[in-house]
């Protein structure tokens, strides 16, 4: 039987918490392996560079929330339980993972765009309760537009919140958000 890779989780948080802290392009291989307490050969066993380490992370955590998403619209009937069930398991994952949430945040836009077109994101899933919304009579306009819209008022929010610009937690949120998203929708 393999033995677990001991290295793994350490160094994993370790490279989060400097990509968050320093940014992705200012934190080395190095940096990561002894924050982690780890060696650089470690890393090299779980990941090919940090390219590799930073695209894995940010898969991993994309297909997290993407799955707590879909969950969480999956177990309510109404769109306004749907929202809200949403918002409140997202904000709850910033409260506790805070590092994940900024990390993905951060990396993003750089990330995004090597997924295939066939790999699920949020984005996905809030399209489709917006299409949903529309087919109940609950929303009108453009589903793509309307979901950014969404997005836009959720991570903006979170956005405040990681700046200092509101206070936390996050979740403290969750129903003027759902409100503001209800509103959009209309």
């Amino acid at each position: 039987m393999a033995r677990p890779p001991k290295a793994r989780v350490p160094l994993k948080l370790a490279a989060l918490q400097l990509f968050v802290e320093r940014g992705v392009h200012a934190t080395g291989i190095r940096e990561i392996a002894k924050h982690a307490g780890c060696s650089e050969a470690a890393l090299y066993r779980h990941w090919s560079n940090k390219d590799d380490l930073v695209d894995k992370l940010f898969r991993e955590h994309l297909v997290e929330v993407t799955d707590l998403l879909q969950r969480a619209i999956t177990a309510e009937t109404s769109i306004k339980a749907k929202i809200e069930g949403a918002v409140r398991a997202c904000y709850t994952l910033y409260d506790e993972q805070p590092l994940v949430f900024r990390f993905v945040l951060l990396v993003q836009h750089e990330v995004s765009k090597n997924l295939g077109s066939d790999q699920r994101t949020p984005h996905d899933v809030v399209i489709e309760l917006v299409e949903e919304a529309k087919r109940a009579g609950e929303a009108k306009g453009d589903a793509v537009v309307l979901a950014a819209a969404l997005v836009g008022v959720f991570l903006q929010t979170a956005t405040y919140v990681l700046y200092g610009r509101l206070p936390g937690p996050l979740s403290t949120y969750t129903a003027p958000v759902t409100a503001t998203a209800l509103k959009i929708l209309k």
